[in-house]
């Protein structure tokens, strides 16, 4: 009976999210899809670096865009694994070079709702953390004085991976893009937020009914029954603003998928997996890729946090095992952080009303396994079109 329950809630993601797009699609038709169903529209949310996880997605979500798959309207930057001012750069410029500069970047906050974190009084009281971003300076080898940072995305102050943009960022703020764009289109844009989602927070807080109006939200982030890659309480993302990612799970999303560090622990990059991909068609993002791949010692492999969110969009197949769960994030101060809680279905409460579940709580949907074999074979497929 679970195994029913997890296809049947899978299919009813596929039609809430992807409205009926989960084929290639010939040429760039960005209003009907080859199956006649409305080709669904994409925000994505990030603290995007340079051929990162993040990086990866955003180039799976221009290709599906390419392919009329779906309409990828913008990318919003966050706080997280770098600082607002990195992140679009690392952005405007990775879209120059697969040649996708026509998709617009939009600057957001990198404050979380709460403040910067005292990260020297909380790694004394709390632990230092086994990752904590753009707290970290790799080149002092300890914390980053957040009081000295790159004025603008303009003027870094280490001079960029593969130097700055010719395009500009767009003038209008993340959260009145994402506000803006929503309700434009009632009903078909799904927001993938694969940061701290503190734009989304802003976003809601100045209209709750974004919530309303949006086909969905993705997170990528929470640590739901393992322990946390930044704390032993907490995943990174959700760690960097708790609060943002607490009103966000809270707000009246039509619905929430939540891809958690659990299953990317289980999803391995590999040099196999590079061979394929230079086995493949080059463009311009995979040569981009393979020029920028890391060395592996023997036995190595990494993590690909981020590239399930779109994978997972566009194929909701490759998802076995999901779980409906009631969730939130603590955002007390101390040690647990940025902890994830959820809450299974038991006899005593229902999941559909939400009766028997604490206050605060709210239901997503949450992706335990997915098929790798199947994934990768999207992965390669996908990137590699021309």
């Amino acid at each position: 009976m679970k195994k029913i329950m997890f296809h049947l809630i899978a299919v009813i993601l596929s039609v809430v999210l992807c409205l009926g797009s989960s084929a290639f699609a010939e040429g760039n038709e960005q209003t009907i899809s080859g199956n006649g169903s409305p080709v669904p529209k994409v925000i994505f949310d990030t603290d995007i670096a340079y051929l990162n996880d993040d990086a990866i997605a955003m180039f799976m979500l221009a290709q599906a865009d390419h392919a009329g798959m779906l309409e990828f309207l913008g990318v919003t930057t966050s706080g997280g694994n770098v600082l607002v001012p990195e992140a679009t750069t690392a952005a405007l410029r990775q879209l120059e070079l697969i040649g996708r500069a026509d998709i617009p970047v939009y600057q957001g906050t990198d404050e979380p709702l709460q403040g910067f974190r005292d990260m020297k009084t909380e790694g004394r009281l709390y632990g230092i953390p086994n990752y904590c971003g753009a707290y970290w300076d790799f080149g002092t080898n300890d914390f980053r004085d957040l009081s000295v940072r790159s004025p603008d995305y303009l003027h870094l102050l280490e001079a960029p991976m593969h130097g700055y943009a010719e395009t500009p960022a767009q003038e209008e703020a993340a959260w009145d893009f994402i506000l803006r764009t929503v309700h434009e289109y009632p009903g078909e844009v799904t927001i993938m937020t694969v940061g701290a989602a503190t734009n989304i927070a802003l976003a809601l807080q100045k209209d709750p009914t974004l919530a309303d109006d949006a086909a969905g939200i993705i997170y990528m982030g929470g640590d739901i029954d393992c322990p946390g890659n930044a704390t032993p309480a907490a995943e990174m993302n959700w760690y960097y603003d708790p609060e943002a990612i607490r009103q966000s799970l809270a707000a009246n999303w039509k619905s929430q998928l939540i891809v958690p560090d659990d299953l990317a622990h289980q999803i391995h990059l590999t040099p196999a997996i590079y061979d394929r991909l230079e086995a493949a068609n080059q463009n311009a993002i995979t040569k981009l890729i393979l020029e920028n791949k890391r060395t592996f010692n023997a036995g190595d492999s990494d993590y690909v946090w981020d590239v399930v969110v779109p994978s997972v969009f566009l194929k909701p197949e490759l998802m076995v095992r999901t779980e409906e769960r009631y969730i939130t994030v603590d955002s007390t101060p101390g040690i647990n952080s940025g902890r994830a809680v959820s809450w299974h279905q038991h006899w005593l409460n229902n999941m559909e009303t939400g009766e028997g579940f604490p206050e605060g709580f709210n239901k997503a949907l949450i992706v335990f396994s997915i098929d790798e074999e199947s994934f990768w074979d999207f992965y390669i497929e996908l990137l590699s079109i021309e």
